[in-house]
């Protein structure tokens, strides 16, 4: 535990500032010299692979001591750092595990980076509707039984891919799902952005690792305090599909990674490793203030299985009314949807503090008329209409929205956040897609190149 005390390459560095060198390397801005003298402490960090410094891609002495640090950690048998995000993370460990042609058991729920790696790595997904928790709403891992069904029709199934949690901070028995799937021989996969946090306090739910998952990716970004972009990737067993990791790391992520990620990476470990029971105290009693006030205020408030998340309702008001509200009192949620909004709260630790608000001010909202998305709900277990390897140099072609049913879909359509496809590159178009389309391009979306324009980038007809 001691040597969990140590930032290996955050003292590094600061021992390289100390030296107050002169820059004849990159990066262009000279130790922040090129900046407003504000800037300057913050970007002496940001250095490059000069002696002494290590390098991420073949770690010798500090950035290999922090790599270790974060592997003890979490309990891998190897951890890496991202420097791309949790996205370069599941590019990585897909193109590593799957083969062209390959079967892949992905819930539906799944984020876009997920859907690119199963692209680029020419694999076969098979979809499984994803389960709906019963409080929040929203979409929820999968069920045991559909599983089991899943690889009954599909014993060749190579890989299976999990979302713990969702973006909500809910939760499935993920457990049970993993045993399945290695029953089968399948390798799993688990997007595990939003619980880096979790190995923080038992009171957390129990993280992917520790649940047996094969390789876990993690955005520390999101709830440890890294800065964004700062992931990590766990490899949690020997199983041969993920032999290829370190070589697609190489690939996938910048040959100049930014050091700033680094040392933030390992300032987030640091924090995670040193988190004690006074500290979730702290953590706690913050929380529930935060939830007092928001109740005294009017509004609903929702706990997922993640303390880190709180849902905010409140009867008459859209979730994206309710942002605007928390916007114009001076607080930014993480997103809003239709029913309702989500607030992140910050992992403390004792001695700080993060307030909870009082003398809200109730604003008027511009009511407009409420659409309500329906989700998508496809058979249970479905297949792509045009396989991956088929879409290659096939020709698109943009019609209006309503005259795209029953073409195939060229392009991802989804809300951002959380970046969760509402139509999928490859599948056959219907007229409920074209219902949800039709509401969330007045939101924020991603994909949909022309949506703006009422077209959606089909396939042409063969």
């Amino acid at each position: 535990m001691f040597a969990q005390k140590k930032k290996p390459l955050v003292e590094r560095i600061e021992s390289h500032i100390q030296l107050d060198s002169v820059s004849l390397h990159v990066p262009g801005h000279k130790n922040g010299l090129l900046y407003p003298a504000s800037w300057q402490p913050f970007l002496k960090y940001d250095l490059t692979e000069i002696t002494g410094l290590d390098d991420l891609y073949h770690s010798e002495a500090a950035i290999e001591e922090s790599r270790q640090l974060l592997t003890a950690c979490y309990g891998a048998e190897e951890s890496y750092f991202l420097v791309n995000g949790t996205t370069g993370g599941n590019l990585a460990m897909i193109l590593a595990a799957v083969g062209r042609g390959e079967k892949v058991l992905v819930s539906r729920d799944v984020h876009k980076s997920i859907l690119h790696g199963l692209e680029l790595a020419g694999a076969v997904p098979i979809f499984l509707t994803a389960a709906v928790d019963p409080e929040i709403g929203v979409a929820s891992g999968v069920s045991c039984d559909l599983l089991e069904e899943a690889f009954t029709l599909h014993p060749d199934i190579a890989a299976c891919i999990f979302t713990y949690p969702s973006y909500y901070g809910t939760v499935f028995d993920l457990a049970s799902c993993i045993s399945i799937a290695h029953r089968y021989q399948a390798v799993v996969l688990v997007d595990e952005a939003h619980g880096a946090h979790f190995a923080a306090h038992p009171d957390f739910p129990t993280d992917a690792l520790q649940l047996g998952a094969d390789a876990v990716v993690q955005s520390a970004h999101k709830t440890l305090p890294a800065m964004t972009m700062g992931s990590f990737l766990h490899i949690a067993s020997s199983h041969p599909r993920l032999q290829e990791v370190p070589r697609y790391l190489q690939m996938l992520q910048s040959s100049s990674p930014s050091y700033l990620i680094m040392a933030s990476l390992d300032i987030a470990r640091h924090y995670v490793a040193n988190y004690e029971a006074a500290d979730f105290e702290t953590f706690w009693e913050m929380r529930a203030n935060w939830e007092a006030s928001l109740t005294a205020s009017g509004f609903e408030v929702l706990t997922p299985a993640d303390p880190l998340k709180l849902v905010i309702r409140r009867a008459g008001s859209t979730g994206f009314e309710l942002l605007a509200e928390f916007e114009q009192n001076g607080y930014f949620p993480e997103l809003a949807d239709e029913s309702q909004a989500l607030l992140i709260l910050p992992l403390l630790k004792k001695n700080d503090s993060f307030p909870a608000p009082s003398n809200w001010q109730t604003v008027a909202a511009d009511k407009k008329e409420r659409q309500e998305i329906q989700p998508i709900a496809p058979a249970a277990i479905t297949e792509l209409a045009i396989s991956y390897e088929a879409m290659r140099g096939l020709k698109t072609e943009f019609l209006p929205v309503e005259a795209a049913v029953g073409y195939v879909a060229a392009e991802n359509v989804m809300t951002y956040p959380p970046g969760i496809p509402e139509l999928i590159r490859g599948e056959k178009i219907t007229a409920e897609h074209v219902t949800v389309l039709q509401a969330i391009k007045t939101r924020r979306y991603q994909g949909g190149e022309k949506l703006h324009e009422n077209k959606l980038k089909v396939f042409k007809e063969i």
